[in-house]
Order: C-alpha cells, then structure tokens, then sequence
C-alpha cells in the first residue's frame, strides 16, 4: 500500500518530501513513545496551535460549569431518569405554543458549550440570547410539529404564521437534531450529535462542530421539544458577535486534553486553520502511544477517512480525519499528530491525551458485594470499605427488569432491602462518592450480586377422598403467588409428578385406583418481568382413595 502512494505522488517533490519528513518525525516519535515514561496531565504543542488548559484546570473548570449528570448507555439513553424541564411548556397542537425552556436546562446547555470550547482553546465568553433561546426553540417545535427535521421547515397546519417563520429563521441559523426517544438532553445532543458529527451526511464537513467552536461566536440559544415522536433539538449557532474572540492558531478536536465521554469511539478528528487550505498539500501522521501503531492520511494515501473542507462554517480551512481500527479511547490513551503542508512547509505537531473528567476525583469502585437472606428473608447487602470514599450508592434491579438507584449517600457498608418483594431475584452493585470543591465524584460501578427472595411456603389445608376414585386437595394462598403447582406420587415410589399448575386453591385428582395410597405437594411459584421463582414445597400429605 505504501508503495503504491509512493508511486502516486513521486511527481509531485514537494509532496513527496513532505511525506518522507512526516513519516521520519512520527517514526521518531515512535521510537520516544516506546521508552517513553507515562504521559503527564499537560500537552505540549507546535507554535501554529491554539493555547489549550491542562486536566487540572479542564476539573476546576467543569466544577465552576456544572452540566447535566446523566450516564448515557451506548445507544444514548440516559441510564438515570432525565425529564427536560420548561418555563413554558409546549404545545405540540392547535393552538401552538413554543414554550420556553427552564433556566436549569438553559445553563446547563450553555456550560456544556462553553466546557468544550474552554477545553478547545478557544473563547468561551459566550452567553445566552432571549433572542436566540426564542427562536431555537421555535425552530424545535416546527420540526416536531411537521415530524421532520429541516433547516427550511413548512409552516405547519394551523400554526400561527408568526410562531411559524420564527421556527423557519431559527432552524435556518441552528444546529439542528432529532433523536427518537423521548427526554433526550441537550448535553448529549451537543457532544454526542453536533460534536460527533460522525453520519455520513456531515463526515466531510463537520458543519455541526465547527460552528460551535467557532472563535467569534459572542450569543448562543438553545430549544427542544419532546413527546412521542421523539425529541428535536436546536442551538442558535450563527451568530458572531464575539469579535475579541478569533483564535490565535489552529484549533484542534480532540484537543490536547479531553475528557473520554467528549469524544465518541468512531468520531473524526479535526483542525481547523481558518484560512483556505489545498487538499493535495496535506499529510498527516498519527501514533498511538500505549502501541505505537501508525496512522497516515492523505489525498493519496489514508489509513482510514481523510476530507479538507473549506466552506465557511466558522471557520474555513478544516481538515479531517479519522483512523481506522482505532477501537476507540480509553482513559489514559495519548496520541501524537503532526501534520504538513507541503506547499508552504508548515508543520503542527501536538499531543493529545485523554481522561476521564468526570472521574477524576472519582474513588475506585467498590469490590462486589456479598448478598444474604436475614432473618426475615429481606436482602441484606456488606461491602468493603474504599479508600477516599465518603458514601455510597446502592443500584437494584429485578430479574429481567433495568436497575435503579434504591438508596443514595450510604455512610455505613451495609444495608438491609426492606422493599424487596417476595418471589423476586435481585441483583445488586455499588458505586462510591467522593466530593471535592463541593462536586460529587461517581467512581465506577462495582459488579452486582444476587439473591433470591423466596415466596411463602405452601400449606395443605385438607387432604381426602371425596369420592369413589377421586382425591380433593385443599392449601392456603401464599402471599404474591401468581399460581401453584401440585405433585403427586404413588405412596412408596420415589418419583414425584407434577400433575398441576394452577392459580386456583384446589386441585381435584380423579380417576384415582380405589384403595391406593398417594401423597401429594404443593409449591407456589410467581412471575415477574417474565422471570419465575418458587416457593418451598408444603409438607406431603397423604390420601388413601377410596
């Protein structure tokens, strides 16, 4: 493969030498990387790039800059309950209403904007507009209203031609978003959608990231509206009003320190000159330090994705990439990147590392805990004590069902389920907490346990003939038993039958053999989310048929 790129670009000697200058520098660096002691929290960077924080300063500035703190799962579902909050709320019917979003939620979406661009390096003196939160918000309920996302919305139906056309302006200066589940945060939406930017309708160009972390962007705005078709998003992102705020080099993402939840496993990677570049003049290499594996792009060579983009979104002049196989990034990943251009014979090099910002002062997660019956047959959880930990945090979930947080900021190791319900397998785990400049830390959950809850046993209450060849069992309900099972064996005999399940209190056994001795047992069994426990067996009794 190589060779072939060789080939490729052996006419063109000021390429070719800037290759050759591109591979040597990042081989070299390979070569450091190999013996290299770990990496420390700061970055260094090629004069050429923007100034960017340490992680020391990235936490202080999270801490100061609270977002929301909803764990996502994989699909982007918020592990813990999120419902957005209104002033107003919308009315998604004649006669509309655009509502208005709660100043939580404003703020909270603001921080998370001007976190990624304290981290990137570039102004993050950027404050919210009546102006633009009005028409953001318009811009959601339009596209929900139409169920279809669009920069150019129709007026809907019924809609007032004023809320109307402030919908169509806000959606036509917005970053724009639609997920299909209901309550889906603008945090998410920001890092995960915008940022990301990863879909095949925006790789090449990364609109989306790019007005965010455009350097003269002074007022921003934010809307949603959700229900069941889903949630629309919307964050004003033309405006340029920040005219201290241009950038004093390249701004790179992921920049020098990110945090690991800012930057997904399969999102392209960007620099941004703000200047017109060629893409035929463009080399880039990348290496892995924990590896030393080897990335190189290019208009003639690429080891995964490579675009240079020059429209004005933002800034022009951007360059992106994106490594294939990279596997994503974990905490504690550094990556070198130098890239060239051949025609002017510019370098930047820099480093980027990446940390886990929300567990930074995070204590380690709690080993597995040990799950018993007490006395009563209630769970009673014990774990061992984590260093630097000042509470805990208990997580349940029935078998087959989600977990929840059952209890919050446990001081004691131990804790007894009096809410446990009887017939039910639960699972148990923990996480640790620590605060520190008045932000909770959530260390990582431990593994879960678990234990069954047993169902009452069974009681026979009469056991006879009632008849010729008939036998007629009676037992007691047992509290929470969706039904019963009955068993039967011929007195003498080992071997037990199940003969039946029933939700009834009886069961009549016919067609029995006069003068035969049988004994009979009942247990209770309950269902819940699709998932079967069982009592203990009754006491055998036993029935001579007459």
């Amino acid at each position: 493969m190589i060779n072939g790129f060789l080939n490729k670009i052996s006419s063109k000697n000021s390429y070719f030498k800037a290759f050759a200058k591109s591979l040597a520098g990042v081989m070299a660096i390979a070569a450091l990387v190999y013996f290299a002691a770990p990496a420390s929290a700061s970055a260094a960077s090629s004069p050429g790039i923007v100034s960017t924080p340490s992680q020391e300063e990235i936490v202080l500035y999270a801490q100061e800059h609270p977002t929301d703190s909803a764990r996502y799962s994989s699909s982007g579902i918020p592990e813990k309950g999120c419902i957005i909050n209104y002033r107003i709320k919308p009315q998604t019917q004649a006669p509309f209403e655009a509502g208005a979003l709660s100043d939580e939620e404003l703020v909270c979406a603001l921080n998370t904007v001007k976190t990624i661009r304290y981290i990137a390096g570039v102004s993050d003196n950027i404050y919210l507009s009546d102006e633009y939160n009005s028409l953001s918000q318009s811009s959601s309920l339009v596209n929900y209203v139409n169920n279809k996302l669009s920069h150019t919305p129709a007026p809907p139906s019924g809609m007032n031609s004023a809320l109307a056309a402030d919908g169509y302006e806000g959606s036509l200066h917005s970053n724009i978003a639609w997920t299909s589940w209901q309550n889906n945060t603008l945090k998410w939406t920001i890092i995960h959608g915008w940022m990301d930017d990863s879909d095949k309708n925006n790789l090449s160009v990364l609109g989306h990231r790019r007005w965010i972390l455009n350097p003269s962007m002074g007022m921003t705005g934010f809307g949603s509206v959700t229900g069941t078709r889903g949630t629309y998003n919307a964050m004003y992102a033309h405006d340029k009003s920040n005219t201290s705020g241009s950038s004093s080099g390249a701004v790179c993402w992921p920049a020098a320190n990110t945090p690991v939840s800012y930057f997904g496993s399969d999102a392209p990677w960007s620099i941004s000159l703000g200047r017109e570049i060629n893409e035929d003049d463009v080399i880039i290499s990348m290496i892995r330090e924990r590896d030393s594996k080897i990335w190189t792009f290019s208009k003639y060579y690429t080891d995964g994705d490579f675009y240079v983009n020059n429209q004005n979104y933002g800034e022009k002049g951007c360059i992106i990439f994106r490594p294939s196989d990279a596997g994503g990034y974990k905490d504690g990943d550094s990556f070198y990147v130098i890239v060239r251009l051949s025609d002017s014979d510019e370098e930047y090099s820099y480093r980027v590392n990446f940390f886990n910002l929300e567990g930074y002062y995070a204590p380690d997660a709690p080993s597995r805990p040990s799950v018993k019956l007490n006395s009563v047959d209630k769970p009673r959880i014990a774990w061992d004590e984590v260093r630097d930990a000042e509470s805990y945090n208990l997580y349940r979930k029935a078998a087959g069902g989600s977990w929840s947080l059952i209890e919050k900021e446990l001081s004691d190791c131990l804790y007894e389920d009096a809410s446990a319900g009887r017939g039910i397998k639960y699972y148990y785990r923990l996480t640790a907490l620590r605060t520190v400049n008045n932000t909770t830390y959530e260390s990582d959950v431990s593994s879960s346990a678990s234990v069954t809850v047993p169902l009452a046993g069974s009681r026979i209450t009469s056991a006879k003939s009632t008849a010729r060849g008939t036998n007629y069992i009676k037992w007691s309900s047992v509290s929470k038993a969706t039904g019963y099972k009955v068993y039967r064996r011929t007195a003498g005999s080992s071997k037990w039958t199940l003969v039946k399940t029933t939700k009834s209190l009886y069961f009549k056994d016919t067609k029995k053999t006069s003068g035969r001795k049988y004994q009979y047992k009942v247990s209770a069994y309950r269902t819940f989310n699709s998932y079967t426990t069982y009592g203990g067996y009754s006491a055998i009794k036993s029935v001579r048929t007459r």
